[in-house]
């Protein structure tokens, strides 16, 4: 994401081979990852060939995750895709999460099934009165809160027990047991000001998409800050598509560096999916007993299922870039595999604003859900029901600066199966121009993914 020149270097452990100790920039050229290794001290595009020596003077690649990842293998000018080439009928998870019933639940709802505990404490929240000992004057807040600041004078006050580094309420975070909080996470740098903000610009732009929701009063009263597990890893995969002629099949390579999926089920799992991009350089100790405010630690579910959270947000993300940078339908994806390959130490706390479903609808059986990612302020949604679904995402701001270590979707390509040992030419690459999939990455969206029909109708028409 970020220039060529400020890339950040990644590596692995050291016990791994010199030569599999790569890290990755994008290539401003064609909008694929640059690999590095040592041995060259240079930037190679496996897609467009691009070379990039390192900078005079670069030390060695370093990294706070210990990120690495697997490069591209070229033999003889083709791409070797063994890894992805084993194609299977793409399936919609079927997960009980994904069913109406429960994801309809708001969190609250949620949390009573699952950790009455914590959602007894939460409600029975009260409000406060807290003196402040710096100017006399009396403010309001809520009992579980960590930290205040007085709107008279502007000094923070805080709860002496809550404040030790490293330390934060078990009985205040959610999930059975809350057994598990991973100890790293990035710091939120976005106030619930600007939170709000940014998602009621996303409501007002998108007003059909809202109509009949009251989403406007849950923006103000009701939007809470949350701190949520994701995993982090890599993703690669290969789809196919009609192609043009009878009987033909145009098949289309992806790459995701640095992609984070959800490791909860609290928050709605497909709008934690667009929240991205998510910087990880800027990865710290998670501290939540320094964060100012009224906030909710999310612990990692053990309940959620990794392969059906990949795959439904991965199935989302092959039929949508390939119909954004190569022309594709979506719809007529034929057949896919898909390859996740998981970095080392890679659970991450992110910071999420988040509105539940508002109180009252008009719009019977639908929901609207807003969520604003608390390291770049961009907001998003979900409007579903039983019959369709809308994903709504606004622009990056115009002067955010994004490092290389942050998440990357590399242009699609259409490749061809040229011969034994799954050797693969490019046939085309997506969009045109340098670098299409960063200036896609910055854009807005909104589009509308209809629900699959059962039955013999959906069987025979797909759709």
């Amino acid at each position: 994401m970020g220039e060529t020149s400020e890339a950040t270097c990644r590596h692995d452990d050291k016990e791994a081979h010199p030569m599999d100790e790569f890290f990755a920039i994008k290539c401003q050229n064609c909008g694929g990852p640059m690999y590095s290794h040592q041995a060259k001290r240079s930037f190679e595009c496996a897609y467009c060939g691009t070379v990039l020596p390192w900078a005079p003077g670069a030390g060695d690649p370093t990294s706070a995750l210990g990120i690495r990842h697997q490069p591209l293998q070229v033999v003889d000018g083709l791409l070797k895709l063994t890894h992805v080439s084993q194609l299977e009928p793409p399936v919609d998870p079927d997960w009980y999460f994904f069913k109406p019933h429960w994801r309809n639940q708001s969190v609250l709802e949620h949390l009573l099934w699952e950790d009455r505990g914590t959602a007894s404490e939460y409600q029975e929240a009260e409000h406060v009165s807290i003196p402040c000992p710096f100017c006399g004057a009396s403010f309001e807040g809520t009992s579980t809160q960590r930290v205040f600041e007085c709107p008279s004078c502007g000094n923070k006050i805080g709860a002496a027990d809550l404040l030790k580094p490293g330390t934060f309420s078990k009985r205040l975070t959610m999930g059975f047991g809350a057994e598990y909080v991973p100890e790293q996470g990035i710091p939120c740098a976005v106030s619930e000001q600007q939170a709000r903000a940014a998602a009621l610009q996303l409501v007002r732009q998108h007003p059909d998409a809202f109509a009949g929701h009251d989403v406007e009063s849950a923006i103000q009263n009701d939007m809470m800050l949350f701190y949520f597990p994701m995993a982090l890893a890599d993703l690669r995969m290969m789809a196919s598509f009609p192609g043009k002629g009878l009987g033909k099949e145009a098949l289309v390579y992806y790459e995701v560096l640095d992609w984070a999926y959800p490791r909860a089920n609290y928050l709605d799992i497909s709008l934690m999916g667009i929240l991205e991009p998510w910087d990880f350089s800027r990865v710290a100790p998670f501290d939540p007993a320094m964060q100012e405010g009224d906030f909710r630690v999310i612990a990692v579910d053990a309940s959620t299922k990794d392969d059906v959270v990949v795959d439904k947000l991965a199935l989302y993300i092959a039929g949508n870039d390939a119909e954004s940078a190569l022309g594709f339908n979506k719809k007529n994806l034929r057949a896919w595999s898909r390859k996740v390959r998981k970095h080392k130490d890679g659970l991450v706390m992110v910071p999420v604003y988040y509105v539940d479903r508002p109180a009252a609808d008009e719009r019977d059986g639908e929901q609207a859900r807003i969520a604003v990612n608390g390291q770049t302020g961009r907001a998003a949604a979900v409007v579903f029901s039983e019959k369709r679904e809308t994903h709504i995402v606004s622009p990056l701001a115009s002067g955010l600066a994004l490092s290389s270590e942050s998440t990357v979707h590399a242009t699609p390509i259409e490749v061809k199966y040229v011969k034994s040992p799954f050797l693969y030419e490019i046939v085309r690459r997506g969009g045109e121009g340098a670098a299409p999939q960063v200036a896609a990455a910055r854009e807005g969206s909104c589009r509308e993914e209809k629900t699959k029909r059962g039955g013999l109708f959906g069987a025979i028409f797909g759709k």
